[in-house]
């Protein structure tokens, strides 16, 4: 995995997460979450049909992680922390698109955030979108997550950082450099 940085990398969508983890409570201590966040320059996935022309004639979709829902509790007797997290997409379909379901493939990834080294293997998805007839817009939360965090020795979760980001093809990232965020 390429190594992710602070430098304007991130789009922190983590107001309501962070919102959602004041709540969580263990014996009326409130439980500390660690700082989710989407990675700006994979937050936006644009498909077009395989050639040399890149217009919007050829636009498969265009798909963008709008933002992030979730929560933590206390997890496997105090000595870790659960955090829940759900992401919430819009997509619209293109010119090219072949028929009406789209596949968005996304990733959950634990760094460091001294060090912004990864921790663990990234967490893989695939969220399906189906377009209704005439559909062209769609706005979808994906599937919730449970991502478990050590809370204990010497890293606390607040010491982790969760990011948030669609796979990409090396093109599909430089397209996003390019034209940088949305």
């Amino acid at each position: 995995m390429e190594r992710m940085g602070k430098q304007g990398g991130l789009v922190l969508g983590a107001a309501a997460l962070l919102a959602g983890c004041a709540g969580g409570q263990t014996g009326g201590v409130p439980i500390a979450c660690p700082t989710p966040a989407i990675l700006a320059d994979a937050a936006d996935l644009t498909r077009h049909r395989p050639g040399p022309v890149r217009d919007l004639t050829t636009l498969e979709f265009d798909a963008r992680l709008a933002g992030l829902r979730g929560g933590c509790r206390a997890g496997r007797r105090d000595r870790a922390v659960e955090m829940d997290l759900s992401p919430s997409f819009t997509v619209e379909r293109g010119a090219a698109a072949q028929g009406r379901v789209v596949d968005l493939p996304w990733t959950v990834a634990v760094v460091d955030d001294r060090t912004e080294e990864p921790i663990g293997r990234p967490q893989r998805f695939v969220e399906r979108v189906v377009f209704g007839p005439n559909q062209i817009r769609a706005e979808i939360e994906g599937r919730r997550v449970t991502i478990t965090l050590p809370a204990t020795g010497e890293r606390r979760v607040q010491d982790y950082r969760v990011l948030v980001f669609f796979q990409l093809t090396e093109e599909e990232l430089a397209l996003n450099r390019r034209r940088g965020p949305r």
